[in-house]
């Protein structure tokens, strides 16, 4: 059977609905594994929210997470862990001019995690354990480490200038995804240019010299797109954004809910 680099999604993709590894799931992909598949976790996540399902999973691959912001192998000292950083002038300056607006405001470095104006309705982003510290305050107090990325939440009325700001004076450092608005607030995720799924992916792919042509993800949202258009067989989940299916090489028949990865892989690599 050819050998493959498989790129996985967590939330809404190899996970289910309530963000758990189902046991059929973790079996599979063990099973994978021995035969000598390399299986890549690929998320926005910290590190932190994943590293339970990395162990779930028995992996010893490099993971990829804060959408492409830092790779580390956790079982492999000799793995150098890469990580791309908003300078912290940028930083300061994108904070300091949206500050009037913002409704919160938050980001993970390692276990740190920093808080402007916290609100239990984002507990689930979060993604806290035992070990996380919660710094709260402005962005702008010396020290702070720098961040791959940040979530936004500011005012609708401010929607714009948030987002022209960004575009024009930042350095050309900085790009985001827009999460949806309502009336009163508008969500973004803000990240560094370089800071990409695919770029992460690519550098896995080449550490462990594996041809372009065996390459396999699987995703459901606006940043999964980059790393499925550059991987040679890209899967949007049947669960996925419309904007991921149209670019994707392929769609999965079930949704996350009904093991749609892996009941995917049992037909795929069957017929290799």
């Amino acid at each position: 059977m050819k050998k493959y680099l498989i790129a996985c999604d967590l939330d809404g993709t190899l996970l289910n609905e309530k963000s758990e590894l189902s046991k059929e799931t973790i079996a599979y992909m063990k099973e994978l594994k021995a035969l000598g598949h390399k299986i890549v976790i690929a998320t926005g996540r910290p590190f932190r929210g994943c590293y339970n399902y990395y162990t779930e999973l028995g992996l010893d691959t490099p993971i990829i997470t804060d959408n492409g912001g830092a790779i580390e192998n956790p079982v492999d000292p000799s793995f150098k862990k890469i990580a791309v950083r908003i300078p912290k002038r940028i930083v300061d300056k994108l904070f300091s001019y949206a500050l009037e607006h913002i409704v919160t405001a938050f980001y993970s470095v390692d276990n740190g995690l920093y808080v402007y104006k916290p609100t239990e309705r984002l507990n689930w982003l979060y993604h806290q354990n035992e070990d996380t510290f919660f710094v709260e305050g402005e962005f702008t107090k010396p020290g702070l480490p720098e961040p791959s990325g940040m979530m936004f939440i500011v005012s609708a009325k401010f929607k714009e200038a948030f987002q022209t700001f960004i575009e024009n004076n930042t350095e050309g450092l900085l790009m985001y995804r827009d999460w949806g608005s309502d009336a009163k607030n508008a969500i973004f995720e803000v990240y560094q240019k370089r800071t990409s799924k695919s770029e992460a992916l690519e550098l896995v792919r080449q550490h462990f010299g594996i041809d372009p042509e065996s390459v396999i993800a699987f995703g459901d949202g606006a940043n999964d797109i980059d790393m499925l258009e550059l991987v040679n067989h890209g899967v949007a989940m049947k669960n996925g954004q419309e904007e991921v299916k149209r670019i994707a090489d392929d769609i999965t028949p079930l949704t996350n809910a009904e093991n749609g990865v892996i009941e995917y892989l049992k037909t795929f690599l069957k017929s290799e």
